[in-house]
């Protein structure tokens, strides 16, 4: 009987909610921090500049219960990236066409890198515990060494930003990698990977691919 009414009803989106992380009482009546200040937590920033726009975006794990939580997300345009100066070497473009260099490029992220922190007023040096490098205008390259340059100039601007240091920059391969704050929690020396780690050779024909595809393999290479 149900199912004869319900095709009377007009479909409702389901929207998905993100909840903050939630406050934990402080000393003093009234005074509230957030629980990321308090307890262990493993902070990733994501930083992504496309064609539209570049963005950092600071989630933690509560790593006591395994809940993930979005900080805080800082958003601006990619068009307006600084021209090119004197001297440097423009690599691309965007799809709308605004030109890129490589220190224009690692200017971005550093700033969006140290707004989103400023804003949610965490530190870099002492909060953040892996950074995560994404793109999306290798959609307007020519060839595998534009799309090398981009990725070099994401790490760049992490590495400006300060407190950036490569190791925070590529995965925690073992427990000792890992915040003295978080071991505690993890499990990783008790689930051994035995999985095969498997690769293709990129073609021959654009031998700048090579850099690109065993990228990751080199992370994991303690496993083959």
């Amino acid at each position: 009987m149900c199912a004869f009414f319900d095709r009377f009803k007009k479909p409702t989106p389901n929207i998905v909610e993100s909840p903050p992380p939630p406050p934990v009482s402080g000393q003093g009546a009234g005074l509230q921090k957030p629980e990321y200040r308090v307890k262990p937590y493993f902070i990733v920033a994501s930083v992504e500049m496309g064609n539209t726009t570049t963005k950092c975006i600071l989630t933690g794990t509560n790593m006591e219960t395994g809940r993930s939580y979005i900080i805080h997300k800082t958003v601006s345009m990619s068009r307006d990236v600084r021209p090119p100066k004197p001297g440097e070497e423009v690599f691309g473009t965007t799809l709308v066409g605004t030109p890129i260099t490589k220190e224009s490029v690692a200017e971005l992220v550093r700033d969006t890198l140290i707004k989103c922190h400023k804003d949610a007023g965490l530190s870099i040096q002492d909060d953040l515990d892996f950074v995560v490098r994404s793109t999306g205008v290798v959609a307007a390259m020519d060839s595998p060494d534009q799309v090398g340059d981009f990725v070099k100039s994401l790490a760049n601007g992490c590495l400006m930003a300060g407190g950036v240091p490569p190791k925070k920059m590529t995965p925690p391969m073992s427990k000792e990698n890992l915040p003295k704050n978080c071991r505690h929690s993890v499990l990783q020396t008790k689930s051994p990977s035995v999985a095969l780690l498997q690769a293709s050779p990129p073609p021959s024909v654009h031998p700048g691919l090579s850099w690109l595809q065993t990228r990751w393999r080199e992370n994991l290479r303690w496993q083959e």
